[in-house]
């Protein structure tokens, strides 16, 4: 998540009696063009530019586990990396510098690929 956002969330739910409310921090999400099949299905794809500005750049593993231990400091229970397989070292990485769970994030792409390579015939989608 952006810089402080966890700590701003983790302020209000406690000023507000949630003091046992978890939070599940996006905390390292890349640029990829996985995301393509959900806005495509949305219409959420932007009219100029990408998100890439706010988006990390997969090749710096160093600053998602930055970001990763930032969000656990700032109150994040939990961690989610997004996409997560083609991030498998990112996801290692950053399980080895914080102690709460990590998760990976399939998205959209990462789905479609399974299954186009299960209708062609490349691999048992019921065993990927």
């Amino acid at each position: 998540m952006m810089d402080g956002r966890v700590a701003a969330i983790r302020e209000g739910l406690d000023q507000a009696g949630h003091t046992a409310t978890a939070i599940v921090s996006y905390a390292v999400k890349y640029a990829s063009a996985f995301y393509g099949p959900f806005r495509q299905a949305a219409g959420s794809t932007p009219r100029q530019g990408d998100r890439r500005g706010y988006q990390m750049d997969a090749a710096n593993v160093r600053e998602a586990v930055r970001e990763a231990v930032s969000d656990v400091e700032e109150g994040a229970d939990a961690l989610i990396v997004k996409p997560g397989m083609p991030c498998l070292d990112v996801l290692r990485a950053v399980r080895e510098a914080v102690n709460v769970p990590v998760a990976a994030y399939q998205v959209s792409g990462e789905y479609a690929m399974l299954h186009d390579a299960a209708e062609k015939g490349h691999l048992d989608l019921e065993r990927a």
